[in-house]
């Protein structure tokens, strides 16, 4: 599976731009809200800036879909192009399993790496035909430099986090290389650019960030040696302060599209999937769904922390900070004009959402003993920050002293243990308060 893009062939997509019927209801849902539709036309690109795409794993998982999308830029009539792509449907996934095969000393990286190998070999032969010998002779070399790097993996048995990071991301570069050369070979122009030749990001514990100066500075270099008007970019990796290859994360190619977006006054900023948009309710649950046109950017950040998988609120930072329109489009039908995330219209509606939150555990800390007893909330989210688990909500209950909050669980193990914890902070709260 690649980084962003939807699980067993099911939208991943769930969130709802909804307005309250104010006779109480729609007579056709039972609801009482019905979707809000308005017009996205009037968000159009500008005639001189460049518009950026990007393509997830699944519209590049093979040749044939490689060559639709290079099809799909050139038949665009835009001034320049930005392009950023993941690697090819289950690659990064490969890769990850590479690194952890060779560490463990499993002989069965070797096996592993030569399939990975023949299959980028065999898609550059089907794309390139007889002008393929270069590239493939560009594809040996890379899979050479990561046999070297597994196999002093294999006598180490502790891979870095670097090491892990510039495994992991080789499938961006392999890719975004054998659409450059498409391209090319269709007749078009085209550079290829490595991300971490330019892009600089430290590691916060809010997540990554950017650093704007330095990335700017190196993209300035770059670009007054490459001038062409669609440049094709890695997403997902990146370099730190330190030169050290790193990644942005899972879903990090989405966040790349937006950096470069704003990194080249992108006017529009296409994410493509293989889904129309974003719809009104994931279609497994509810049948029902219909395709949304057009959110504002408070609401699919709303709607992503509340759940919906629409995109990551960090992924739309950039584009929000510069107002760059994104849209959410489907790759195997381009003449969609797909759901556009963009600033909000002057009539804005009372109800922005509908969604739901899966894998969730409420914790509930309780007890005579926490009156009065200070940092017991700070106690409860230190406990899910320890775990691991992200706390969605806290409420106060004032009948009883207590507090409960809502928080992240993978399984039914982890609630088990969400509850064990919450019974023994109530031990220890009581106990607390009966020493003093």
């Amino acid at each position: 599976m690649s980084h962003d893009e939807t699980q067993n062939g099911a939208p991943t997509l769930a969130a709802v731009a909804t307005t309250v019927n104010p006779d109480g209801g729609d007579p056709d849902s039972g609801l009482g809200i019905r979707p809000r539709f308005l017009d996205s036309s009037d968000v159009t690109a500008s005639s001189s800036q460049p518009v950026a795409h990007k393509f997830g794993g699944t519209s590049l998982a093979s040749a044939e879909r490689i060559r639709h999308v290079a099809e799909v830029l050139i038949g665009r009539d835009e001034p320049s192009q930005i392009v950023v792509v993941s690697a090819m449907r289950g690659v990064t996934d490969t890769l990850i399993a590479l690194g952890h095969q060779a560490a463990g000393h499993d002989p069965a990286w070797r096996d592993l790496s030569y399939e990975l190998r023949r299959r980028h070999l065999d898609t550059a032969t089907e794309l390139l035909g007889e002008d393929a010998a270069t590239t493939c002779n560009w594809l040996g070399r890379e899979f050479d430099a990561l046999d070297d790097v597994l196999h002093a993996l294999s006598l180490v048995g502790s891979p870095s986090a670097e090491t892990m990071a510039f495994v992991q991301g080789l499938g961006e570069v392999l890719c975004s290389g054998l659409l450059t050369e498409t391209l090319q070979r269709l007749g078009h122009s085209a550079a290829h650019l490595d991300a971490r030749e330019v892009l600089v990001v430290r590691h916060e514990e809010l997540g990554v960030a950017v650093d704007w100066p330095a990335t700017e500075e190196r993209l300035q270099r770059w670009r007054r040696e490459h001038d062409v008007d669609r440049v094709v970019i890695t997403g997902f990796i990146a370099r730190d302060a330190n030169g050290q290859a790193t990644t942005l994360g899972r879903n990090g190619s989405d966040y790349s599209s937006a950096i470069f977006g704003a990194l080249f006054g992108a006017s529009e900023i296409h994410i493509w999937t293989d889904v129309d948009g974003v719809l009104s309710a994931d279609p497994r649950l509810v049948p029902e769904a219909v395709l949304l046109p057009i959110l504002s950017y408070d609401e699919a950040c709303e709607l992503a922390y509340f759940g919906a998988k629409v995109i990551h609120p960090q992924t739309m930072a950039p584009a929000i900070a510069r107002g760059i329109p994104i849209r959410i489009r489907n790759t195997f039908r381009p003449e969609h004009q797909g759901t556009l995330i963009a600033a909000p219209d002057d009539d804005r509606l009372p109800v922005a959402g509908l969604t739901t939150i899966d894998g969730m555990a409420i914790v509930s800390v309780e007890g005579a003993g926490m009156i009065g007893v200070p940092g017991t909330a700070e106690r409860v989210f230190g406990a899910l920050h320890r775990a691991g688990r992200s706390g969605g909500m806290i409420s106060p209950r004032k009948a009883l002293p207590s507090t409960r909050s809502a928080a992240s669980s993978t399984n039914a193990a982890a609630t088990a243990r969400s509850k064990c914890c919450a019974t023994r902070s109530r031990a220890n709260s009581s106990a607390a308060r009966s020493r003093t």
